[in-house]
């Protein structure tokens, strides 16, 4: 499958400017910056937050080896495949600000993935997924054009979230470095605590998931899950570990709520 598409933004920083709080009456509030080592004071200008334009044309071509399909009503549907999907995606972007010197700024971003959702007999399921992406040339990229990398902190969530870091804040993995991003995820009905007599005739199910990034100028970052989904059918609790360069960082505890 191969698909192109073009995009044009007029992007503003936004200001934190509301007078009201149900907690506080101080009319001073920080800045409206994420918490990224790239966006510290005297950290390169041009990562900065800024008023610009950008134009981008982005391409994706996916593929799946050996892709099965059935036919319905004379609609073809894929069904499964014995190999991994593979993506490629190549972005040419354009940004235009006249902070520094007057005229248009150019990109060009590189990213491959291969995933796969393997299951194993009747109730288990095995998946993986493989990033990796990069900038031909990094050194005019501004902070919306990093690689966001999905993190969910929230204790709470109303999602389902996959291949997302639990345990990180909002915005601190991103990065305009070339990195490498894996996720793996084992679900299966029979692990520990179904083989509880209390549990054992439950539908609950338990995960097993590591999730590694690796970039310049960061630490290496895993993160191990275990997880009991499936409560009433809509309902997942799990504990995180995080570690940088495997020493010990966090934990985290999450719930979620699925309604998708």
């Amino acid at each position: 499958m191969w698909g192109i598409n073009t995009n044009y933004e007029d992007r503003r920083v936004l200001q934190n400017t509301t007078n009201f709080s149900f907690l506080k009456s101080s009319n001073l509030y920080s800045d409206n910056v994420p918490v990224n080592r790239y966006l510290l004071p005297g950290s390169n200008d041009i990562n900065a937050l800024r008023d610009q334009r950008h134009l981008d044309f982005l391409t994706k071509i996916s593929y799946t080896p050996f892709q099965r399909y059935r036919i319905n009503k004379g609609v073809k549907i894929p069904v499964s495949s014995d190999w991994p999907t593979f993506d490629l995606t190549w972005q040419h972007g354009i940004n235009e600000f006249n902070e520094f010197t007057p005229g248009l700024r150019r990109f060009d971003m590189f990213r491959f993935e291969a995933s796969r959702n393997i299951s194993i007999g009747a109730f288990s399921n095995f998946r993986w997924r493989l990033r990796a992406a990069g900038f031909l040339d990094n050194r005019d990229i501004t902070f919306y054009d990093f690689f966001h990398i999905n993190s969910q902190p929230f204790p709470l969530l109303i999602n389902n979230y996959e291949d997302a870091f639990m345990i990180p804040s909002f915005y601190s993995l991103s990065t305009p470095e070339f990195y490498v991003e894996a996720h793996l995820k084992y679900t299966t009905p029979y692990l520990l605590l179904k083989l509880l007599p209390v549990l054992s005739n439950t539908l609950i199910s338990e995960n097993l998931s590591l999730s590694y990034l690796g970039s310049r100028f960061q630490p290496n970052y895993t993160e191990i899950g275990y997880s009991i989904s499936e409560i009433l059918f809509l309902g997942e609790l799990g504990v995180y570990v995080g570690f940088n360069d495997i020493k010990y960082n966090s934990v985290g505890l999450k719930a979620v709520l699925r309604f998708n």
